[in-house]
């Protein structure tokens, strides 16, 4: 699955005080606003509601009308939302109170209040796509007209980002639009900038926002009128760029030269990691795989930089870790931990009584080129005599399906950068999810994850390095490659558009016309 998530580590252990204009000078702005501003998107989004998108492919969807209780600016500062004071209470990061702008209200015009703002919280974190990220949280209450807290059974380090754009938890979604979660899917309920046009909209083609006449800071509305064009044609995507029918897209690697000479602008960051996942390290299906030696034997047995170069070319690296530079679980000394080495491979797999190989099935998915980095490790991997059964999904849903139904043994993946206790929750905690679907339990890694999420913010990222250290060690995976989000738009037409790390470029906020 191809989750494009996350920025760097969050410093906001103490309550902050954010230097923001209230609602009302700011929204007294005299600057101009361009007619339209015109998307590409590979895909429609899974839904419009901010608890059931996918993080990621559908986060441009739903930020132009949804405001969150915090943002994450570039180089993963925390910023003011719809809140403008926020931080943990005490020691331990299990408790966490945000203040709320005064006089704000919804598209709709009901006020943004405390008792909405938790209602909604409490909507998203039961009924969400990712509920494992915040599966810590036990309590979201209202403890005055514009104050709200937030109560965590066990420490969760990570609410700031969590209640950021990012991973869109925070989206605020209004009464009414909780009144029918039906609706959800289709229109849109918040306090973004800009609101759904369901007039001209085709749902799956087009999807049209018009600003929010409501909204507290025009400001930030920088576009008479926003549209995303759903165009699955790679090529036909970048011609419609090309030709001015559009004005932003999201690139391939292969794309980049002929969007440069049709006179577009290349923006790129760490996006991406992409690899094989052993997800049955307990052995269930294939028994070689409990076999620390058999794991690490499929490690050496990967050429890295070959696969790096044939499929992202200059745009990636090689990488045996599950996370970006920049995030605070990258450890730049295993970045290469395991080098090539078949002849390791071979002996490693003799050592542990598998001298001619062993067999098992693979599940992958056509997205991103994740199924082109599986095929490449399948290949070297029967060079040690190791075979895979492939299969391929064409879809996001399909792939969570086969994921988590225990039929595979390992699963090729794609996964955005997100900080070490994201990656926790998906990948090594011992419950099931698509990363761990058979639910591996490791006590000594449960046990250093436990303390890195109850330490302090200056001592997190050092106690998460040497996590993902731990787990490239015990091989849960075989990572290839991390890869750039590569976006090319008019420079004539478009400016603030820039990519950082493990997030999109911001389109709600930032991108706006060039004067």
């Amino acid at each position: 699955m191809l989750r494009r998530r996350t920025a760097p580590a969050l410093a906001a252990v103490a309550l902050l005080a954010a230097s923001v204009t209230a609602c009302g000078s700011a929204a007294h702005s005299s600057q101009s606003q361009g007619d339209t501003l015109t998307i590409v998107s590979a895909s429609p989004p899974a839904s419009l509601n901010p608890a059931k998108a996918n993080v990621g492919s559908d986060n441009w969807f739903v930020n132009l009308s949804y405001d969150t209780v915090l943002r994450m600016g570039a180089g993963g500062t925390v910023d003011a939302g719809l809140a403008t004071t926020w931080g943990y209470v005490g020691a331990g990061n299990r408790t966490f109170d945000f203040t709320l702008r005064e006089g704000v209200t919804f598209a709709d015009g009901t006020p943004v209040t405390a008792d909405a703002v938790a209602a909604s919280l409490n909507y998203s974190r039961k009924n969400g796509l990712n509920v494992a990220w915040v599966s810590a949280i036990d309590s979201v209450t209202a403890t005055g007209p514009l104050t709200v807290r937030i109560h965590c059974s066990s420490a969760h380090p990570n609410l700031p980002q969590m209640l950021s754009q990012v991973l869109m938890i925070g989206s605020v979604i209004s009464p009414k639009g909780l009144a029918d979660p039906s609706k959800l899917g289709t229109q849109s309920f918040g306090a973004g900038p800009y609101l759904l046009d369901t007039a001209h909209t085709a749902s799956g083609d087009h999807y049209t926002y018009t600003p929010n006449p409501h909204y507290w800071d025009k400001s930030k509305i920088h576009w008479k009128k926003v549209v995303i064009k759903v165009i699955p044609n790679p090529n036909s995507a970048l011609q419609a760029v090309k030709t001015g029918q559009a004005d932003i897209i999201t690139l391939n690697p292969g794309q980049v030269d002929t969007a440069r000479s049709g006179g577009l602008t290349i923006t790129k960051s760490p996006a991406v990691f992409m690899g094989v996942n052993l997800a049955d390290r307990d052995g269930t299906l294939a028994a070689p795989l409990k076999d620390l030696r058999v794991r690490q034997a499929l490690n050496y047995a990967v050429n890295r930089p070959a696969i790096t170069k044939a499929i992202v070319q200059q745009y990636g690296a090689p990488t045996d870790e599950i996370t970006l530079p920049g995030l605070d679980s990258y450890a730049a000394d295993y970045d290469n931990h395991y080098p090539y080495d078949p002849a390791k491979a071979r002996k490693l797999l003799a050592e542990a009584g598998y001298p001619n190989g062993f067999s098992l099935k693979m599940e992958t998915q056509g997205l991103m080129g994740i199924d082109l980095v599986t095929q490449a490790v399948v290949e070297q991997w029967k060079q040690i005599g190791v075979k895979a059964e492939i299969t391929t999904d064409t879809s996001i849903g399909q792939w969570l399906g086969n994921a988590t139904s225990r039929k595979y043994s390992a699963l090729g993946f794609g996964y955005g950068g997100a900080t070490g206790y994201v990656v926790s929750l998906d990948w090594m905690l011992p419950h099931p999810t698509a990363f761990n679907p058979f639910a591996t339990q490791d006590p000594e890694l449960t046990r250093r994850l436990a303390a890195a999420a109850a330490a302090p913010a200056d001592r997190g990222p050092a106690l998460y390095q040497d996590i993902m250290r731990y787990a490239v060690d015990q091989a849960w995976f075989v990572s290839v490659l991390r890869m750039d989000g590569i976006y090319a738009y008019n420079a004539r037409k478009v400016t603030g558009f820039a990519a950082s790390p493990g997030s999109l470029p911001d389109l709600a906020w930032s991108t706006a016309p060039r004067t």
